[in-house]
């Protein structure tokens, strides 16, 4: 039987864009009523109606898949510092990056026995890395501050992702990669797969502006234009890397027990290196893709879950 799909009124919206102001408020409902959070955070952020009861768009059951289909996994695998024991376990080590150092403080960072080159990352935030290109020349100080500022906060708290709360802060000090091939930046691959299956790759390629070139290919690396949101310039396009099966073939082993997931990785000299593991990327919200993308990726979701 289908549900008729409620509407969202310019009542509700209001009420949920004033709501949404308030840190304070998110933060309490992320710990007291989950499903409350979700719904706030969908609504203020897409501007529509969470059917919870029938979803159907990627957006839609990544809400659904935080409430019905999380578990301690999730924390575990969304845990950049013990996902790497999984990978491991998945006879993937080979892919992982070379790890100096885990602090459980900046303070802790040992300095004087790191490389002069080197990559801090807490093991539960995003977009807080810091990368150290000559230890000689780094602000010690500062960094020490960016990263305690970064761990003050449970990431996840106003996001409306539960699974990143139970975390135990960590930084992580890893070697520095480097891509001569991409001078801005390292290129990331995300491979957004459903049971274990890679569907489509989102590459996201640094520029000098801020916007990175990004496009929606298919697992043969060809772009699926209905997938993108923008017409893709394929002289931006990189070659179809040479290691690519064994890419998507790692990406299967990693996301084989989940209905959904997305498995990053970067290439450095052809090999693979191991990035991260998602189950809610951009929160569930605002996943970059078309609306034909969000919908088929909900189809597989779909099939994924339902018997």
């Amino acid at each position: 039987m289908t549900i008729p799909k409620q509407t969202y009124t310019i009542g509700q919206r209001i009420c949920d864009d004033l709501r949404f102001l308030s840190k304070r408020y998110r933060k309490r409902l992320a710990l007291t009523n989950h499903e409350a959070a979700v719904r706030l955070h969908y609504q203020h952020i897409c501007k529509q109606f969470l059917p919870l009861e029938e979803p159907s768009t990627m957006p839609e059951y990544i809400q659904w898949l935080k409430l019905y289909g999380c578990d301690k996994s999730w924390t575990t695998l969304s845990d950049k510092y013990l996902v790497r024991e999984y990978v491991a376990k998945c006879g993937l080590s080979q892919h992982l990056n070379q790890l100096y150092a885990v602090c459980d403080q900046p303070e802790e960072i040992p300095w004087e026995d790191l490389p002069d080159t080197f990559a801090l990352k807490p093991n539960n935030g995003c977009h807080c890395n810091v990368l150290v290109h000559d230890k000689a020349h780094a602000n010690k100080e500062a960094i020490i501050k960016q990263l305690r500022q970064s761990m003050a906060t449970p990431f996840g708290l106003t996001t409306a992702e539960f699974h990143y709360l139970n975390i135990r802060p960590k930084i992580l000090v890893e070697k520095l990669l480097l891509q001569p091939d991409s001078p801005h930046g390292l290129i990331d691959y995300k491979i957004y797969c459903t049971s274990g299956e890679p569907r489509a790759i989102l590459i996201c390629i640094p520029t000098q502006s801020k916007r990175p070139f990004k496009a929606i290919l298919d697992t043969s690396w060809r772009v699926v234009p209905a997938y993108n949101t923008h017409d893709v310039n394929l002289e931006n396009l990189p070659q179809r890397p040479e290691c690519l099966d064994e890419l998507l073939n790692a990406a299967k082993t990693l996301a084989t027990p989940y209905s959904f997931i997305r498995i990053d990785y970067y290439i450095i000299n052809n090999k693979p290196i191991f990035g991260e593991m998602t189950f809610t990327p951009a929160g569930g919200y605002r996943p970059y893709g078309s609306a034909l993308f969000m919908q088929d990726m909900g189809h597989f979701i779909s099939e994924a879950i339902l018997p």
